[in-house]
Formats: C-alpha cells, structure tokens, sequence
C-alpha cells in the first residue's frame, strides 16, 4: 500500500484526463463518506429508502410479511428503576 506521499509524487505524473478521473473520482468519494448531519433531508431519506431496498432484496413478500409481524408481536415496555425504589 502506498502512503500519502507516494500517491502524491505518483499524482505528479498523472496526464490532464487522469487528473479530472482523480478529481471526479474523489468528488465522489467524499459526497458519499459525508456524515448524516451534514446531508440534506432528501439525501438521508434517499439514502434510506436505498438501504431498505437492499434489505428487501431477495425476499418474498412472505417473508417480508413475517419478519414484520416478528419485531410488531411482542412489546416489552422499557426498564423504569424508579419502580422498584422505596
């Protein structure tokens, strides 16, 4: 593996159409490693509804159908330690 300054002597010999990859290709890298906080409400949403999509894959909608009544059959009301205090 190459350290920082490798790549960027190696960078040195890039011609004009490797460095615009470069560029395109870290543009891209850096929108999609962003934090949540600093997305706008349309790309977490979007980023959302991706990864529920992928979750779906391959499921039929029996499945689907059971793994939703699987986490919606039992409630279990959090712990309150006040209850238990005298």
């Amino acid at each position: 593996m190459m350290n920082l300054q490798e790549v960027m002597k190696a960078i040195d010999h890039f011609s004009p159409e490797e460095l615009h990859e470069l560029r395109a290709y870290l543009d891209r890298h850096e929108a999609q490693n962003l934090p949540p906080c600093a997305l706008s409400p349309e790309e977490r949403a979007r980023r959302l509804d991706e990864a529920f999509a992928q979750l779906r894959e391959g499921l039929t909608p029996e499945q689907l159908d059971e793994m939703t009544n699987a986490m919606n059959e039992e409630y279990i009301e959090p712990w309150d330690e006040s209850e238990w205090q005298d």
